[in-house]
């Protein structure tokens, strides 16, 4: 047996099993890429659309959100394009890796498919060299597909040039945080560990970007996802970041190469701390059993949450102060009419936000409430079954559980968001008020509450539809944080509920959606109920 036998099978078989999730991703992917690219000369396709648009990709509240303008002279239609799209689709292409990886390498070992292989004529380092081809051969694919789709597009001031270092930049930057997420699955003993460590990691390198390119992007060098930003496809190319991104993603991949080698199946290099010898006083059923498995994860969630809306939070003085750009301002309006001006700046920034905070809330509690099946279906909950524990309270343990969680988790992260970025004003008068906390908070909860629903109707009632409910949820996002630059019909902003409730704090919160999506949560949440409670079992 020779370290690389059954590679080729084994390559082939993870295509198959993951044909299916691969083939959404592109289409989504690509999709998104050329069909904006298509729409740009439409939006921006003259001198004067683009002097409109430059004043808002230069203020600090974008340069968060997108990345630091880096062009200078007259701006061209692709360089708007860039600059508004490739932090966005880096992030998108790093989820699917970071997913794919994790679950192709831990999520397997988990399974107990792994144990199975390997119990062949199977080295230990294959698993983790079909996933890595697997990563390599998706990223590539799809960014010579942007590539085609750019040049197909036709958009004003692109050149082959610039639109194949998009392409590849895009495929390269995804693979390096996939190689990461191989690293973490083989750190940690189990995937829901590896897949947080990996986002950890992935969300403190977005930080870092995010608060370089508002103070000095010359430092954003620093961040691993900031690199993408570097590329300036459209104005004086740089491939440098994409030696910069190969080369770290053959360390980061050579590393969980030789770490597969040296540990055991089914462990991890940084191991759970043993349990108590017997079950404490509070560890007396489902409920807090579903806790104790998943409590660092979910309290890892707060903790990163709480971090995001800080480090939003610190640029607010930046984004507020409008006396600090022009001082001329104070002495024609006066200085409360100046102030009033910067607090809407603020409310309008936090309204933005409270979406992306409340889309990175749901995605735990959606997680948790999904898990409910993959437990079922690996056999983890057949003990359980065996017992006195009846369905509903089975079920309604893991979907309160992620109710409280993303709820505290939206909560803890605007509270974090506006106490910071108050803060950190010159003007303390500037500042969001409690009232406008409240309003951003009640106004997102019914649409955290309502995908927690959908949840929990799939897990009952239709299982093999639980991925598009993540897809759902990406086209709600997608379509309020880059509906405004893209100029999004009203129609397509409402096919989600996020589109539903008006904007809030800078609006207040419609009490009527309010009710509707209370109702369409708790309808849904009835439905999932009754089929759970009715449908087969999937024990394997």
């Amino acid at each position: 047996m020779t370290a690389t036998t059954h590679l080729g099978l084994l390559t082939r078989i993870a295509f198959k099993r993951d044909r299916a999730r691969l083939l959404i991703w592109l289409l989504v992917l690509v999709g998104l890429m050329t069909a904006v690219a298509v729409k740009f000369n439409d939006l921006y396709g003259t001198p004067a659309e683009i002097a409109a648009i430059m004043g808002t990709l230069k203020s600090p509240a974008i340069v968060a959100m997108f990345g630091a303008y880096p062009a200078s002279g007259t701006p061209t239609t692709a360089e708007v394009f860039a600059n508004e799209m490739l932090v966005f689709m880096a992030i998108m292409q790093i989820i699917m890796n970071l997913g794919l990886a994790v679950h192709a390498t831990r999520g397997e070992e988990d399974s107990g498919l792994t144990e199975l292989v390997r119990a062949h004529a199977v080295g230990p380092q294959v698993p983790v060299l079909a996933t890595l081809i697997e990563l390599t051969v998706v990223n590539l694919v799809i960014g010579m597909l942007y590539a085609l789709g750019l040049n197909l597009a036709g958009m004003s001031g692109t050149t082959a040039t610039g639109n194949w270092l998009i392409g590849l930049g895009l495929a390269a930057i995804g693979w390096l945080f996939g190689t990461l997420a191989l690293v973490t699955a083989q750190l940690a003993d189990h995937a829901a560990s590896a897949t947080g460590t990996a986002y950890v990691l992935f969300g403190l390198s977005y930080l870092v970007r995010m608060l370089t390119d508002v103070q000095d992007p010359r430092l954003t060098w620093w961040s691993p996802l900031g690199w993408i930003e570097k590329l300036t496809p459209y104005h004086h190319p740089n491939a440098l970041p994409l030696g910069l991104m190969l080369l770290t993603g053959v360390v980061l991949a050579n590393s969980a190469l030789a770490i597969a080698i040296r540990r055991d199946i089914g462990s991890g290099v940084l191991a759970t701390r043993p349990g108590r010898r017997t079950a404490s006083t509070v560890l007396r059923g489902p409920w807090s059993l579903l806790w104790r498995r998943h409590y660092r994860v979910l309290l890892g969630w707060l903790l990163g949450i709480a971090i995001l809306g800080a480090a939003y939070g610190t640029v607010f003085n930046t984004i507020g102060d409008i006396l600090k750009t022009n001082a001329t301002l104070q002495q024609v309006f006066g200085p409360a009419m100046v102030h009033a001006a910067n607090h809407r700046l603020l409310v309008n920034f936090t309204a933005l936000l409270t979406v992306v905070l409340s889309t990175v809330a749901i995605i735990p509690g959606l997680q948790l409430v999904l898990s409910l099946y993959t437990d079922e279906t690996t056999g983890w909950l057949e003990g359980l079954y065996a017992r006195s524990v009846s369905r509903s309270y089975l079920l309604f343990s893991y979907l309160g559980t992620a109710l409280i969680a993303s709820t505290l988790i939206y909560g803890i992260s605007l509270g974090s968001l506006i106490l910071t970025g108050n803060a950190s004003l010159t003007h303390t008068t500037d500042g969001l008020t409690a009232f406008e906390f409240w309003q951003g908070f009640w106004g997102q909860l019914p649409i955290i509450w309502f995908f927690l629903a959908l949840g929990a109707f799939a897990v009952g009632g239709w299982p093999r539809g639980r991925a598009l409910l993540w897809g759902y949820l990406a086209l709600g996002f997608i379509s309020q944080y880059l509906g405004g630059l893209l100029d999004l019909p009203q129609w397509v902003r409402r096919l989600t509920p996020f589109g539903w409730m008006p904007a809030v704090p800078e609006h207040a919160v419609d009490w009527h959606v309010f009710g509707t999506l209370s109702v369409l949560a708790l309808v849904s949440i009835l439905v999932g109920w009754w089929r759970y409670t009715r449908r087969d079992l999937q024990l394997r």
